[in-house]
C-alpha cells in the first residue's frame, strides 16, 4: 500500500531554506558580475597588433611578463608578430632557502638545483605556452631586489654592487644562460645591455613596468627602460603596466576570477593616468593560465595573487610627458601649485590603503626665464630633519649626464654620484614655507638637454627611504 501522507512541515522548511540560500547566492553572484561590468570604465582599446610589429617586453622577474601581458603576448604571436622578452633579474628572491628546499623535494626535483636556474627553466616553459621560443627570451641575470641601487648609487663601471641575498652573494652575473657572461652589477652595464638590445631588435612597441609600481625592481626597470629608450631615440609605442600596487588588495578580488574585468585600484581611477586595455580572448586566457602555472615555485607560495591576473582584459598605461609650466612669478608662497604638478598614490602599510604620502603629497615643476623650480607639498609643515632628494637624467648630444640635489634643514647641495654627475657653478637654493618646499635651480643647467627625466624622494635623517616618486619625462 502506498503511503500518501503529507510530508512533514520540517521537510518543507528545509527545502524552502535551501531554495532561499541558492537564490541569495545567485543574486549576489549576478550583482557582483554586474557591478564589475558597470564599474569598468570605458578605457581606450590598445591598437591592433599586426604581423610586422616587433614587441619588446621587459620583466623585472620571471613571471611578470605573463602576469601583466600574457594575453597580449599570445595575441601577438598568433598574429605572427615578433615578441622578445627581457628578464632583468635572476629572480633569486622569490623564495627563502627553506621554501625552495621544500618545493624541490615535493616536486621530485634535484635538491642541488639553484633558484636562478629553476626560474630560468620556468620562464622558458611559460613563454612556450604563449608562443615565444627560448631564442626570444633574454635573461640579464642582475640581482633580484638590487635594481634600484644600481640605477641610483652603483652606476659607474668601477663601482659594482655587491648582492647580499641568500642565493646571490655576487657582484657580477655568475650564470651561463645570461645575455652577457659575467656581467658586472652596475647601472651603466644594464644601460649598455638595454641599448644594445633595443638597437638590435628595433621594436615598434615597448612594454615595461610603470614607475608607480611599488616594487623597487619594477620602479627601477621603468627608469632603465626610459633611459635606454631615450638613448636609442626610440620612436615607437611605449606602454607600461602594474603588478605590485595596493598590497594584497589589488587585483581585486585577489583570487582566480577569469570572467571578471581587471580594473585599476580604485584610488588610481581618478588620477591623471591614461589607461588602455587589451581584451583577452578565451584562447589567450587559457594560454596565460598555462604560462602562469608554469611558474611552479611562485605558484606554490602565492597562487591566489598570481592567478588574480587572469581576467578578460589586461591594463596598460600610456606614459605622459610633463610639460613644464612657464611662470612670471616664482614666489610659490603666494601662488598655488603649477599646472604641471602630479601626485603619486602609494600603499601605506600602516593604514592598509593607497594614499599620497604625508611627506610628499604632490610635486610640481615650473620655470621662468632664469630658474627651474621643483615644489614639494606636504600634508603638514616641512620637517627640516628629513632629507629631500631630487634626481635628473639629461641627454645631451647623445650622452647622458645626471644631476642630484640633496636638501636638508633648508640647505641644498649638489651630490656627485657618478663620473657623469654635473656640478654646476651656480648654487641651488631651497625655501621652506609651511608645508611647501621649493628648490630653485639655474635654468641654464638644462639648456642643452634634448631629453630629461626627473624623480624625487624623501628620506629620514639617516637617509632611509620613506617615499619616492616615479620617474617622469619633462618637456621644458
Amino acid at each position: 500500500m502506498t503511503n500518501t501522507s503529507p510530508q512533514s512541515p520540517l521537510h518543507f522548511t528545509r527545502k524552502k531554506l535551501l531554495l532561499i540560500v541558492i537564490g541569495l547566492i545567485t543574486i549576489i553572484t549576478i550583482s557582483y558580475l554586474f557591478l564589475n561590468y558597470m564599474n569598468t570604465p570605458g578605457y581606450s582599446r590598445m591598437p591592433e597588433i599586426h604581423s610586422n610589429d616587433r614587441i619588446l617586453v621587459f620583466a623585472p622577474h620571471p613571471d611578470d611578463e605573463s602576469l601583466a601581458a600574457g594575453g597580449l603576448i599570445k595575441k601577438a604571436r598568433d598574429r605572427n608578430a615578433t615578441v622578445t622578452v627581457v628578464v632583468m633579474t635572476d629572480g633569486s628572491s622569490a623564495a627563502t632557502p627553506e621554501e625552495l628546499s621544500q618545493y624541490l623535494e615535493k616536486n621530485n626535483k634535484n635538491s642541488s638545483t639553484g633558484i636562478a636556474e629553476l626560474r630560468h627553466e620556468e620562464a622558458v616553459n611559460a613563454l612556450s605556452k604563449l608562443g615565444v621560443n627560448e631564442s626570444n627570451l633574454i635573461f640579464l641575470g642582475y640581482p633580484d631586489t638590487g635594481l634600484r641601487a644600481l640605477f641610483e648609487d652603483y652606476w659607474d663601471p668601477d663601482k659594482p654592487y655587491q648582492s647580499n641575498t641568500p642565493f646571490n652573494k655576487f657582484d657580477h652575473s655568475p650564470y651561463n644562460f645570461t645575455y652577457e657572461q659575467n656581467a658586472t652589477y652596475t647601472g651603466s652595464n644594464i644601460a649598455e645591455n638595454l641599448e644594445k638590445i633595443i638597437n638590435n631588435f628595433k621594436p615598434t612597441i615597448i612594454i615595461a613596468p610603470d614607475g608607480l609600481d611599488e616594487h623597487r625592481d619594477h620602479w627601477a626597470t621603468n627608469a632603465f627602460v626610459m633611459h635606454s629608450a631615450a638613448a636609442t631615440n626610440f620612436k615607437g609605442k611605449f606602454y607600461t603596466y602594474l603588478v605590485h600596487k595596493g598590497g594584497t588588495k589589488w587585483p581585486s578580488p585577489p583570487n582566480y576570477q577569469p570572467s571578471l574585468n581587471l580594473t585599476p585600484p580604485q584610488e588610481l581611477q581618478n588620477q591623471n593616468i591614461s589607461w588602455i586595455e587589451a581584451p583577452v580572448t578565451s584562447d589567450e586566457e587559457k594560454a596565460k593560465d598555462e604560462a602562469i602555472n608554469s611558474y611552479g615555485l611562485p605558484i606554490s607560495l602565492t597562487k591566489g595573487y598570481l592567478k588574480s591576473f587572469i581576467r578578460i582584459n589586461e591594463l596598460f598605461i600610456i606614459p605622459q610627458t610633463v610639460n613644464v609650466q612657464i611662470i612670471s612669478n616664482g614666489n610659490f608662497s603666494r601662488i598655488g601649485m603649477p599646472s604641471s604638478s602630479f601626485e603619486d598614490v602609494r600603499y601605506d602599510y600602516n593604514t592598509k590603503t593607497l594614499k599620497t604620502s604625508d611627506e610628499m603629497s604632490s610635486v610640481g615643476v615650473a620655470r621662468d626665464n632664469e630658474n627651474f623650480y621643483i615644489i614639494i607639498n606636504s600634508t603638514h609643515e616641512i620637517n627640516g630633519e628629513l632629507v629631500y632628494k631630487y634626481h635628473f637624467r639629461l641627454l645631451e648630444n647623445g650622452q647622458f649626464k645626471r644631476l642630484d640635489v640633496k636638501v636638508q634643514n633648508g640647505t641644498a647641495v649638489y651630490e656627485k654620484k657618478s663620473v657623469n654627475s654635473l656640478q654646476p657653478e651656480t648654487n641651488a637654493t631651497a625655501e621652506v614655507n609651511g608645508n611647501r618646499l621649493v628648490l630653485k635651480l639655474p635654468l641654464n643647467i638644462f639648456k642643452n638637454a634634448s631629453f630629461m627625466m626627473m624623480n624625487t624622494d624623501v628620506n629620514d635623517k639617516n637617509e632611509q627611504l620613506m617615499d619616492i616618486s616615479a620617474w617622469r619625462e619633462l618637456e621644458i
